[in-house]
C-alpha cells in the first residue's frame, strides 16, 4: 500500500495564513519570475522571509540571498503530500533554477484532529517521493536535501526525526547522485553538550529565530558559491 505521505493532496490542517491564497500567489509568482534558487518546505521555510506578515529571519534571508532571484515555496503546516500537490498544480512552473533547497518531513509527526501522524518509514517515503519528483522535474538543477531540524527534546517527535534523517541519509548514500547534497545542521542547532538549544528558536521548540536561520544560511553558502561560481 502506498503511504499517504506520497499521495498528493491539498491542505490538511489550518494555520495562521490562507493556504489557497498563498498557493495562487506562488503559482502567479512562478509565472512572473525566473528564480536562481527555489526553496521547498513547510513553515520553517515559509516563515524565513515571506510569511504573510510573519517572518522570523528576513534580515538573514536578505543578507545571504539578496543577490539572487529566489522563490520561496514553503507553506506552514505542510506535509510531504501537500508539497507534492502544490508542485503538481502550478508552483514552480516555467522555472529553470540552478539550485533547489528541500526541507521537509517534520510535520509528518504532527498529530492533529485531521492527521494521526506517520511512522519514520512512512515519512521517509514522502521525502523520497519529493526528491524523485524534484530530480525528474528539474534534472539540470542541483538539489540540497536538509536533514529535519531538531525539535524540543521533551517532544517524542525527536526520536522519529532522528530515525527519518537516518533513512534519508542512507538513501542518498546508496543512490549516489552528484547533483544531490545532504546537509545536516542538527549538531549546530544544539548546545555543545548535545542538548536542545532553545535560544536558536523563535518559539523555543520548532521554528528557528534569526540566529538559527543564520546557521542554516551559512551551511548553504558553500554549495551556493559552488553552483553559481561559473555564472
Amino acid at each position: 500500500m502506498i503511504p499517504r505521505s506520497c499521495i498528493p493532496c491539498e491542505k490538511i490542517d489550518p494555520d495562521v495564513y490562507d493556504w489557497y491564497l498563498r498557493h495562487a500567489a506562488k503559482v502567479a509568482e512562478s509565472k512572473e519570475k525566473s528564480a536562481d534558487i527555489i526553496f521547498i518546505g513547510d513553515s520553517i521555510t515559509h516563515f524565513w522571509n515571506d510569511g504573510e506578515n510573519i517572518s522570523y529571519g528576513k534580515e538573514v534571508w536578505d543578507e545571504f540571498f539578496g543577490d539572487f532571484c529566489t522563490l520561496n515555496l514553503g507553506f506552514g503546516f505542510d506535509r510531504t503530500q501537500n508539497m507534492l500537490w502544490r508542485l503538481q498544480h502550478g508552483e514552480g512552473d516555467n522555472q529553470k533554477p540552478a539550485l533547489i533547497v528541500l526541507n521537509a518531513g517534520t510535520n509528518q509527526f504532527s498529530i492533529t484532529e485531521n492527521y494521526s501522524g506517520d511512522t519514520p518509514a512512512e515519512a521517509f517515503e514522502g521525502v523520497k517521493k519529493l526528491i524523485q519528483t524534484i530530480r525528474s522535474r528539474w534534472p539540470e538543477a542541483e538539489l540540497i536535501v536538509m536533514a529535519v531540524f531538531p525539535r524540543l527534546p521533551e517532544n517524542p517527535t525527536q526520536k522519529n526525526i532522528d530515525q527519518l534523517n537516518g533513512y534519508i541519509k542512507n538513501f542518498l548514500q546508496e543512490n549516489a547522485d552528484p547533483k544531490i547534497k545532504f546537509i545536516d545542521i542538527s549538531q549546530q542547532l544544539r548546545k555543545p553538550d548535545g542538548s536542545f538549544n532553545a535560544d536558536l528558536y523563535h518559539d523555543r521548540s520548532c521554528h528557528p529565530n534569526a540566529d538559527g536561520y543564520r546557521i542554516w544560511a551559512r551551511a548553504l553558502m558553500p554549495e551556493i558559491h559552488r553552483v553559481f561560481a561559473h555564472e
